[in-house]
């Protein structure tokens, strides 16, 4: 029997959810309780982070820490969506159990030498998929009846822009615990034909793609700035192409990075020599080290600890920190 590739939640009415929900330490009536609580107080238990949202970006993060909406977040990510992240083809990394910015990293690597990488940013990407969207992919991709994709939905999104301004257009919770897993199933037909695309455009060159919720790194061995700007002349469209789910690019962000360093536009003007790097990590031959941002930062803290001496408590918690993730990136993959 072929294994289907999205997941068979088939919640059909708020006492299915919450018996997927519940367990030892919540009942199915306290659940019930939870979620009806949830949708009362919807508006009261969110608001927008003020230090993590961008207002000169309008990316506006959402933030319901605390609050029994946020409980359920974290219930329906856990219970309802991750059980099936073994669904999710393997070059999906992004808010995935078992995956991370690290393994996307090695992953792109490859196997062959003289990598290139394309960069691409898809822009805004949370607020590109709407609730309609949303209740769209439980209803004919998880067996959800409308009542319960309607009732998942509303619970995972919220209008667009800063709360308060009178939108009525919802997309879902920039900083949501189920946004990550939501946005990677809300797209996958997409995602797969940009793997088909690579695989065939860049085929005997090792070609690897790797997506990261709205980064998406594309290598291969020996490639041109020609190819890789063929490349992108064929993704760009394919992201675009779905008029209920339209993904753009910000062209701005779009890199082509040679192996060597150095780093061009799409208009293939160079633009600088910088360290072969993604999702703030360095890809060397065939290891990873923290990208640029991070190890400077490591050298301006031993600099501080040394000025400071003796006032350098703070600051030594900071340094070991970073040192800690440095081992990790650093610590061979395949024994992690």
């Amino acid at each position: 029997m072929v294994q289907e590739r999205y997941p068979n939640i088939q919640i059909r009415s708020k006492n299915e959810l919450a018996k997927q929900i519940s367990s030892f330490k919540l009942p199915v009536s306290d659940a019930m309780a939870l979620i009806q609580d949830a949708l009362d107080n919807f508006d009261n238990y969110w608001h927008d982070h003020p230090k993590q949202s961008e207002p000169e970006k309008d990316k506006w993060v959402r933030d319901a820490s605390g609050t029994k909406l946020s409980k359920i977040h974290k219930l329906i990510n856990a219970r309802v969506l991750k059980p099936h992240d073994k669904k999710l083809p393997y070059f999906i990394f992004g808010g995935i159990s078992g995956k991370n910015h690290k393994s996307a990293a090695f992953h792109l690597l490859g196997n062959k030498r003289k990598r290139v990488l394309l960069k691409l940013d898809i822009k805004r990407f949370y607020e590109q998929i709407s609730e309609a969207r949303v209740r769209q992919f439980f209803i004919q991709k998880c067996h959800c009846s409308e009542k319960g994709a309607k009732l998942l939905a509303s619970l995972c999104c919220v209008p667009i822009g800063q709360k308060g301004t009178g939108g009525v257009y919802k997309t879902i919770g920039r900083g949501f615990a189920p946004s990550s897993r939501l946005a990677a199933w809300c797209n996958l037909d997409t995602f797969t034909k940009l793997e088909k695309l690579v695989k065939k455009e860049l085929r005997g060159k090792d070609p690897r793609i790797a997506i990261y919720v709205d980064d998406i790194g594309i290598t291969a061995s020996r490639a041109t700035n020609e190819e890789m700007i063929e490349l992108y002349n064929k993704i760009k469209p394919i992201l675009m192409s779905d008029k209920n789910q339209t993904l753009p690019l910000n062209d701005s962000k779009t890199k082509i990075i040679h192996h060597s360093g150095e780093m061009y536009d799409i208009n293939r003007k160079f633009l600088k020599r910088k360290g072969f790097e993604i999702l703030g990590i360095q890809m060397n031959r065939n290891s990873l080290t923290p990208g640029t941002k991070t190890r400077w930062k490591l050298v301006n803290l031993k600099k501080e600890i040394e000025k400071r001496k003796s006032d350098s408590k703070n600051l030594k918690i900071r340094c070991k920190s970073v040192l800690r993730y440095k081992k990790y990136i650093e610590k061979d993959e395949a024994k992690v």
